[in-house]
């Protein structure tokens, strides 16, 4: 009876071996793509970010260097607008790793054009945020503030 069960259990380990290694050998390739796959989206996000830190610091250094400048002055014009946004494009392609050109480049098209959209978005918001900050009462101070006259 013992023999019998050693037969048994000797049968069905055999046919479940093949059977096991093979979804064994399935889960491991599913697992590595896996794997691969958010490797390439970790890749992704960071080209990105670094794109995006980039322009931002390109378009406030431009607008601080060059922009507030020619504004000042009453010069600023549509000739030095076009100006600012190459100064602005120019320190962006300084400042982005070749790795993050690559990436931009073959998940997007020309890096020029998608760094250009970029840049007239972020001075927009910038443009936009600075009319904001300047336009909010700081109500701590008005509610301390009392105001008396004597005649």
């Amino acid at each position: 009876m013992q023999e019998f069960l050693k037969d048994i259990l000797l049968v069905v380990i055999t046919a479940a071996v093949p059977v096991l290694t093979a979804y064994f050998a399935a889960l491991v390739r599913k697992v590595g793509e896996n794997a691969a796959a958010n490797t390439e989206n970790v890749k992704a996000k960071t080209y990105i970010m670094e794109a995006a830190e980039a322009i931002a610091a390109a378009v406030a250094a431009t607008n601080q260097t060059y922009v507030d400048a020619l504004k000042n002055a009453g010069k600023f014009d549509a000739e030095a607008q076009k100006e600012a946004a190459q100064k602005a494009l120019a320190a962006c392609l300084r400042s982005i790793s070749p790795a993050a050109q690559r990436f931009i480049e073959s998940a997007y098209g020309d890096i020029r054009e998608y760094l250009t959209t970029r840049i007239e978005a972020e001075v927009r918001k910038q443009k936009g945020e600075a009319v904001l900050a300047l336009s909010v009462p700081m109500f701590g101070e008005l509610v301390g503030t009392v105001e008396t006259t004597e005649e």
